[in-house]
């Protein structure tokens, strides 16, 4: 039961940020989600040995984080100890009624500082059924709520067909958290990543860098964020925009980061674009298909000069990912701990290509969908770039204040606008 392995970083600072939080008489839910619909009467029984199949596939789903008088210590559940309680929510009316319950079901039954953090509900529509899988994020990143419904519709799928199922094995997230601790324990203060993140605050006069335009000018403590998804490019707009970038000599990922960058020197004139960097720490094969946490930041920071054109922004920001990638290796709070400093992300964006996630062909089918749990903050601005076989899209997550719901919409129209005018310039010749 008990278990020597540590937290990982991420997941400490989490569950510091919980209790501080609690301790203020302040909760805020922070849990990601998914639902997909499989067809047919539900069989509950065959989903519920599904379920625990899953938490047994996935050993941090075992796993138990908690406070003690030495700091936060772990223990592990073996495969075959835990069980599912199950309860009637009863029958809704109404999809409005039905999506309330819900959320209270997850807001309350998702807190990082009790176990499990996770939970499971199932609606039956007669002929079909949907299945909601809630998650507090010290359990998962944004890619392991991809693999959900690929993962327990097949384990289902083995129950009620009488096969075995066809997952792979995975690596433990648990795992990768201690080997992270040790490699992170040999950075010391005179790294190089460490004096580049330095050198990064000072060039944003001691602080992380915030969306170029004010989102909450009033300095309002706690606000409540707007959430939207746009479509920026359809299938082959995305084709041509791609192949636009490689004869460029980048890459699909820079080339979008590149947009992001000229849209806000557009919109405010200023000659950088800083933010930070997501990026998967999914180093190893093991990772590839792990439930966890895997996600590191790094800085990024881009100079934007007036009338530069897409070519040189495109140079720039290739050359800064690379950099960002290496720097990324390293969690965020060991380089916060060697600073000596309490760094907040404020402006953070992250690309995601779900184009080979596993069951992507089948999402059209289950009606599968990413959910996140209400985040209220005062100046936190979140961009996903979204690659998938639909285009690319851009989700994000800001303050809903009036300055907020003014300076967004508008900068999503001009990464758009950016986007667009890249696509139309005329290829070279093959």
């Amino acid at each position: 039961m008990a278990d020597p392995r540590p937290a990982a970083y991420v997941q400490e600072a989490h569950l510091r940020v919980a209790r501080a939080r609690r301790e203020a008489g302040r909760t805020a839910a922070s849990w990601l989600g998914t639902a997909f619909e499989l067809s047919g009467r539900p069989d509950f029984a065959a989903l519920e040995r599904a379920l625990l199949g899953w938490i047994d596939r996935h050993e941090t789903l075992r796993s138990v984080l908690s406070y003690t008088e030495h700091g936060i210590s772990r223990s592990t559940l073996s495969q075959g100890d835990v069980g599912i309680g199950r309860w009637d929510l009863g029958h809704f009316g109404s999809a409005h009624a039905l999506a309330a319950r819900l959320e209270n079901l997850f807001d309350s039954e998702t807190d990082p500082l009790t176990w499990p953090s996770y939970v499971f509900a199932a609606v039956s529509h007669g002929d079909s059924f949907t299945v909601y899988v809630s998650l507090d994020h010290s359990n998962v990143d944004g890619y392991s709520i991809l693999l959900i419904a690929h993962e327990i519709s097949d384990l289902y799928c083995a129950e009620t067909c009488g096969r075995p199922a066809e997952l792979g094995a995975v690596g433990s997230y648990v795992d990768f958290a201690g080997a992270e601790r040790r490699s992170a324990g040999q950075v010391l203060a005179d790294h190089q990543t460490v004096a580049a993140w330095r050198d990064f605050l000072l060039s944003h006069g001691g602080e992380l860098p915030a969306f170029p335009v004010p989102v909450n000018p009033e300095q309002t403590a706690s606000v409540a964020q707007d959430g939207t998804c746009h479509l920026l490019l359809d299938p082959d707009e995305t084709a041509v925009f791609e192949a636009r970038c490689r004869e460029l000599g980048g890459s699909f990922i820079a080339g979008s980061l590149a947009c992001l960058a000229l849209a806000g020197q557009a919109e405010t004139c200023c000659g950088v674009f800083g933010a930070l960097m997501s990026m998967h720490t999914r180093s190893a094969v093991e990772w590839a298909e792990s439930m966890g946490w895997y996600v590191g930041l790094a800085p990024l920071e881009v100079t934007v000069r007036p009338g530069d054109a897409f070519p040189d922004v495109l140079t720039a920001v290739t050359a800064a990912t690379r950099a960002a990638k290496a720097m990324a290796a390293i969690p965020f709070e060991r380089i916060a701990e060697l600073l000596g400093c309490c760094l907040t992300p404020r402006f953070v964006v992250s690309y995601m290509d779900l184009r080979r996630v596993p069951g992507a062909d089948r999402w059209g089918d289950w009606k599968a969908a990413a959910l996140r749990s209400r985040s209220p903050h005062a100046d936190e601005v979140y961009l996903w770039l979204i690659r998938s076989s639909e285009g690319l899209r851009l989700s994000a997550r800001y303050p809903g204040t009036a300055a907020g719901r003014a300076v967004l919409p508008r900068y999503f129209d001009r990464v758009a606008q950016v986007l667009h005018e890249v696509v139309a310039v005329p290829q070279l010749a093959v």
